[in-house]
C-alpha cells in the first residue's frame, strides 16, 4: 500500500485522512479542536482518531493551514519590518495602503527618491535612485529594535536593473548583525510593481512565526507519535505542494493554502464540473470557482485582508464569517463581527466556571456584551515586549477564564476603560463570547458542548435585542444566509465580468444585492430581481450543511453536500504535485533609423539579439531551466515534466501591426518522490 495523511489545521479544527493512493480511496478522518495555545494538541488528537495501523505505515504527509490566512483577515500576524531602498515617501502615503503597505513612517526607507516635477529633476531622482547606498550609514540605522522583530523584508525599487544587488547586500548586513528571519523581494517575486513587491514581503515577513509554529507544532506531534514519513509537504495557494523547507523561507505562499486544498479536495469529492465551492469553518467562509472539475486561477495575486500580493493562487474570496464569529448587538440590531471568539458553549466545556460566571450575570440592557470572558492562551510573564499593566491582567486569568467586568475590577480598570487590544492581537489572550456555533446547540443542530452555557449567553444578548431566544437564533442564521448569498453574487459577477475582477464591486452594487428581496429570500415591493446561476453550490465544511439548502434555493440552483465534506481540505492536501512556472521577457529595443535588437533582461544583465527567433529560442531554454530549478527547490524529485507557451503581443497602427513583445512561460510539474 501507497498510504499518506493529510493534515489541515484550521482556527477552530485540524482535520486529518489517511489515504491510498492506489486505491484512491479514504481509509479514515478525523477532526479535533484546533489548540491555539498549543498546535500540538490538536494535531495529536486528529492523529490519534484514524487507524492506527495504517498511521504507522504512512511514507507522506502533506500539509494545509488557515493560520496564514487567518493571521491576514484578523491582521494577527508577527511584528515585521520592511527595508526600502529607493522608495518615494510620497508614494507610498498615496498609493500603498492599496497593497497593504503601512504609511512611510514606519518603513525604513534608504537611498529615498525625492518626488519633483519636471524633467531634469526626475532624471536626478532616478540617478540618485539607483546609486550605490552608504552602507556604513545603513549598518548604523538597524537600531535595537529589530532585534525585537520577527521577520525583516528587503526590496529594492528596481531589484530587475542590477540583479537585486543592493538587496543581496542589505542582507548580508543584517544577518552579520542580528538573528532574526530576513527575506528579500527578489527571493519571492521579480515583478515590477515595487508597491506591491514590498507589501507581499513584509507580509512573508510577518508569516514566519505563524508557519514556524505550524511546522513546529507537526514535527513535535509526528515524534511523539513515532511517525517516521519519509516526505512533509505543504500546499501552496495554487494547491499545487511544496517542501517544508521551502515553506519556511516562503510562508507568503501559504496563503489561502486551506481554501486551496479544499478546492481540489472537493474537486475529487463532486461529479459537479461547474460548481462553487462554499467552505464555512470556525473563522472565515471561502468561495471559490470549478470551471469543467478545475479550480479557477487569479491572474493578478492573492488578495486577503488588507494586503494585494503577488503570490500566485486560486481564485478564492474569503470573509470573515464561521461558525465562531463574535454575535454582538446594537441598539435593536443585530451584528455579526468579522472576526472569531470562542464559542461560550466550547469554552464552558473545559472550564465549567464559565457556567457559574453567567449565571451571575442578570440579562438586562446594557452596552457592554457581559457574557464575554477573557481566556488566557500563552504565559508573557518573562517577556520584555509588554507592560506590567498587561502581565498583571494575564496574571489574573491564570486560574480560568473571567468575565470582562471581572477580568477589568482585576487591575483596577472598568470596563469602559479597559483596553487590551495588544494582547488580543498578539494572540496571548482570546475572547470567548457568544456564536453561530452556540445558536447550532440552542437549536440542536450541533451538540457538541455545553449548550446550557450558550443559552445563557444568548439570554442576555436577546434581552437588549428585544427579542426572545428562538427569533434571535433564527436572526443570526439568516444573517449567515445573506451573507453567503451576496458574496457568492459576489463572486459570480467578478467571474463573469472583467469590469468586476479588476475593479471589485463597488458598494454602491454590493447595496443593490444586499436590498434586492431574493438576499432575504422574499419578493421585494415594486420591483424584484432574481440572480440565478447554472452552477450548483458543493459544501465543504462542518456548519455549512444547516446553510447551503436554501442560499442555493435563492439562487435558482441546488446544493450539493458530498461525503467527506467536512475533511475536504484534508483530502486536498494529499492530492496535489509539485508546480512552477518561469517566464521570460523579450522586448524590442527601437531605433530611429527602423528595427533594433531583441533584448532579453537576466539577473546578470541583459542578452541582445539580432533576430526574434534567436531571442525565442534563447527565451525558451531559460524559462524551461527556470522552471526546473524553481520546480527542485519547491521539492520535486525523479521526472520534472515541462511545457512551454509563447506570447507575442502587438498592437494595430496605422502602419499595421506593432511588436510589443513577447513572453515566454514554461511549467514544470513534478512528484515528491512518493
Amino acid at each position: 500500500m501507497k498510504l499518506g495523511i493529510g493534515i489541515d489545521t484550521g482556527g477552530t479544527y485540524t482535520d486529518a485522512v489517511i489515504y491510498d493512493f492506489e486505491k484512491e480511496k479514504i481509509m479514515g478522518s478525523a477532526k479535533a479542536l484546533t489548540t491555539r495555545e498549543n498546535l500540538v494538541t490538536g494535531i495529536l488528537g486528529a492523529l490519534d482518531a484514524l487507524p492506527q495501523e495504517l498511521v504507522r505505515q504512512a511514507d507522506m504527509i502533506s500539509l494545509s493551514t488557515t493560520l496564514a490566512t487567518n493571521a491576514c483577515v484578523e491582521d494577527k500576524s508577527g511584528r515585521a519590518k520592511l527595508i526600502f531602498f529607493g522608495g518615494d515617501r510620497e508614494i507610498i502615503n498615496k498609493c500603498g495602503k492599496q497593497y497593504g503597505l503601512p504609511p512611510a513612517d514606519e518603513i525604513c526607507i534608504f537611498n529615498e527618491k525625492v518626488s519633483g516635477e519636471g524633467t531634469e529633476t526626475l532624471a536626478k531622482s532616478a540617478k540618485k535612485q539607483f546609486a550605490e547606498p552608504d552602507w556604513e550609514a545603513f549598518g548604523r540605522q538597524l537600531g535595537e529594535e529589530f532585534s525585537l522583530l520577527d521577520g525583516v523584508g528587503i526590496i529594492e525599487v528596481n531589484s530587475r536593473q542590477d540583479g537585486a544587488a543592493i538587496e543581496k547586500k542589505a542582507k548580508k548586513i543584517f544577518e552579520e548583525k542580528y538573528d532574526v528571519p530576513v527575506v528579500c523581494g527578489h527571493e519571492l517575486f521579480s515583478e515590477l510593481n515595487s508597491l506591491q513587491r514590498g507589501a507581499s514581503t513584509l507580509l512573508n515577513a510577518g508569516l514566519f512565526p505563524v508557519i514556524r509554529e505550524f511546522l513546529d507544532a507537526v514535527k513535535k506531534a509526528l515524534a511523539a507519535r513515532k511517525i517516521q514519513a519519509s516526505v512533509l509537504v505543504i500546499v501552496r495557494s495554487d494547491g499545487s505542494l511544496m517542501s517544508e523547507e521551502f515553506a519556511a523561507l516562503h510562508p507568503v505562499e501559504t496563503l489561502l493554502c486551506g481554501p486551496a486544498a479544499s478546492a481540489v479536495g472537493c474537486a475529487r469529492l463532486t461529479d459537479n464540473p461547474n460548481s462553487i465551492m462554499v467552505d464555512m469553518g470556525g473563522t472565515t467562509t471561502d468561495i471559490a470557482l470549478l470551471k469543467d472539475g478545475v479550480p479557477v486561477q487569479v491572474t493578478e495575486g492573492v488578495s486577503i485582508g488588507r494586503w494585494k500580493t503577488f503570490v500566485n493562487g486560486l481564485y478564492i474570496k474569503t470573509l470573515g464569517l464561521g461558525g465562531d464569529s463574535a454575535v454582538h448587538y446594537k441598539e435593536k440590531s443585530l451584528i455579526l463581527e468579522e472576526y472569531r471568539v470562542i464559542p461560550l458553549c466550547v469554552a464552558a466545556q473545559k472550564y465549567p466556571s464559565v457556567v457559574e460566571n453567567l449565571k451571575k450575570i442578570v440579562p438586562r440592557k446594557h452596552t457592554r456584551y457581559l457574557y464575554e470572558h477573557y481566556l488566557l492562551i500563552k504565559d508573557i510573564s518573562e517577556s520584555s515586549l509588554y507592560t506590567d499593566k498587561e502581565k498583571a491582567f494575564c496574571n489574573a486569568l491564570r486560574k480560568g477564564p473571567l468575565p470582562v467586568t471581572e477580568a477589568a475590577k482585576a487591575i483596577g480598570e472598568e470596563i469602559y476603560t479597559l483596553n487590551v487590544d495588544r494582547l488580543l492581537r498578539d494572540g496571548i489572550v482570546s475572547l470567548c463570547g457568544l456564536t453561530p456555533t452556540d445558536m447550532m446547540h440552542i437549536k440542536g443542530d450541533f451538540q457538541s458542548y455545553d449548550r446550557e452555557a450558550s443559552l445563557l449567553g444568548a439570554k442576555f444578548a436577546a434581552c437588549n435585542l428585544e427579542v426572545t431566544v428562538t427569533e434571535l437564533c433564527d436572526m443570526v442564521y439568516e444573517e449567515i444566509k445573506r451573507r453567503l448569498y451576496v458574496n457568492i453574487v459576489k463572486t459570480l459577477l467578478e467571474n463573469q465580468y472583467p469590469h468586476y475582477m479588476k475593479n471589485g464591486v463597488s458598494p454602491e452594487v454590493e447595496q443593490f444585492i444586499c436590498e434586492n428581496g431574493a438576499a432575504a429570500g422574499e419578493k421585494s415591493g415594486m420591483l424584484s430581481l432574481m440572480l440565478q446561476t447554472d452552477f450548483s453550490l458543493v459544501g465543504v465544511g462542518g456548519p455549512i450543511g444547516i446553510f447551503l439548502e436554501d442560499v442555493a434555493k435563492r439562487l435558482g440552483t441546488h446544493a450539493v453536500i458530498p461525503e467527506n465534506y467536512q475533511v475536504a481540505n484534508a483530502l486536498g492536501a494529499i492530492m496535489g504535485s509539485i508546480n512552477a512556472s518561469a517566464s521570460v521577457e523579450i522586448r524590442q529595443e527601437m531605433k530611429a533609423e527602423g528595427d533594433g535588437r531583441f533584448l532579453i533582461p537576466g539577473s546578470e544583465g541583459e542578452r541582445s539579439f539580432e533576430t526574434l527567433e534567436e531571442a525565442k529560442e534563447f527565451a525558451v531554454g531559460e524559462a524551461e531551466k527556470r522552471a526546473r530549478l524553481e520546480a527542485e527547490k519547491r521539492g520535486a524529485q525523479g521526472d520534472i515534466s515541462v511545457t512551454v507557451t509563447t506570447a507575442d503581443n502587438s498592437a494595430m497602427a496605422e502602419t499595421g501591426a506593432v511588436y510589443l513583445g513577447t513572453v515566454v512561460t514554461a511549467r514544470a510539474v513534478g512528484s515528491v518522490g512518493f
